[in-house]
């Protein structure tokens, strides 16, 4: 599916004194084999940025990338009263619905523990993704065997936490990571994602968060050519911006598989319906103070680190329009490109494609 994305933002400082204000903010990816960002991945998100206008900044880096190659607009701004930042962008955004064909022992090859996604996505604990919690080790090793290959145990890890966990969408925006939705037996989409990455980084499988926008559609039909999607949200507290996360992992020639671990039977397959903006976890806040300058998860509506949060008022509008879509299931061969820090590797993968938090204070260091 290929959809017009036009994103109009307006900020305002509401105060007579004057206030510095740090942002930033997360472009849309580009997710696919010829990107020379994600190399790994299968073409779940084609997009190109067709205009990106920010006014109103005292200092502005552009298109900045992270250590998970998301890429970043950042700029701060001293403002007074009536003062404004507009932020306005438009996209061309394909969604393409992947589903990984029949994966055979001889087409996975041998992780290489030394290539630095191990690093970013399966050798540490962090807060919320506890790979030394007892009892999640002992979930994971009864939940496989150790001669299934690396999508197997995927399979058998997505199938475990859609059954195990009942969805709750009361819980509130902070997090609760895997120990605790494994405990409590509950959680949102953050704790389905956070419990089927620590189950598969125990048994080394590097695995990440993946958050963005999730289209509602009747049934999750493919959206009609014309259909328009207002999402809102303002510094009334009204939103109805649908986020959510899901889940990539890794297998060693093969590459990225996306899934949806509320699913089981999408433990390698994909919808036309989520717009990915960041991978990964706990990224750099700017002129945020130590203590307070990483996020678990980075918003998607624009959120600036400042001393009085009373202090100004913003609007925010996301149009997605439905441009094209094809309803019709081809089975393609993509050449994704696995690459790592000793070499990188070209293979043929046959897929199924069908077109288709926190507000935080203080400030310290701005350009990270």
């Amino acid at each position: 599916v290929t959809y017009q994305v036009e994103i109009n933002y307006t900020f305002t400082h509401t105060r007579i004194t004057y206030q510095n204000y740090f942002f930033k903010v997360a472009r849309f990816n580009d997710r696919q084999p010829n990107s020379t960002l994600t190399q790994y991945c299968a073409p779940y998100q084609e997009t190109e940025l067709l205009y990106n206008s920010i006014t109103g900044y005292d200092s502005l880096i552009a298109g900045k990338l992270d250590k998970f190659n998301n890429t970043y607009d950042l700029f701060n701004a001293s403002l007074s009263t009536s003062e404004t930042i507009t932020l306005n962008q438009k996209y061309l955004i394909k969604l393409n619905e992947v589903e990984f064909g029949n994966i055979q022992d001889s087409d996975i090859g041998t992780y290489d523990t030394s290539d630095e996604i191990f690093d970013l996505y399966c050798n540490n604990s962090e807060t919320y993704y506890d790979i030394n919690d007892a009892d999640l080790i002992a979930a994971s090793n009864r939940i496989v065997n150790p001669s299934d290959n690396p999508l197997e145990m995927a399979m058998k890890i997505c199938q475990n936490v859609s059954d195990y966990l009942t969805y709750d969408g009361t819980l509130p925006a902070e997090e609760q990571g895997a120990s605790w939705a494994f405990d409590n037996k509950r959680g949102d989409c953050s704790e389905y994602s956070s419990l089927m990455i620590t189950l598969l980084r125990i048994q080394g499988i590097p695995a990440r968060k993946v958050t963005g926008i999730l289209l509602q559609t009747e049934n999750n039909n493919i959206p009609p050519v014309g259909k328009v999607f207002n999402l809102d949200a303002s510094s009334a507290g009204s939103t109805n911006v649908p986020g959510h996360a899901w889940v990539e992992y890794y297998i060693p020639d093969i590459g990225w598989i996306a899934c949806e671990p509320q699913l089981a039977s999408s433990y390698k397959k994909i919808d036309f319906l989520r717009f990915n903006l960041n991978i990964g976890a706990w990224f750099f806040i700017p002129g945020a103070s130590p203590g307070f300058n990483l996020a678990s998860e980075f918003p998607h509506i624009p959120s600036p680190v400042a001393s009085d949060h009373d202090a100004y008022s913003f609007n925010y509008n996301m149009k997605i329009t439905v441009l094209d879509s094809d309803s019709n299931i081809m089975e393609i061969i993509v050449l994704i490109v696995i690459g790592s820090i000793v070499g990188a590797v070209i293979i043929g993968v046959t897929l199924l494609v069908r077109s288709s938090k926190k507000k935080r204070k203080a400030y310290e260091n701005f350009n990270q």
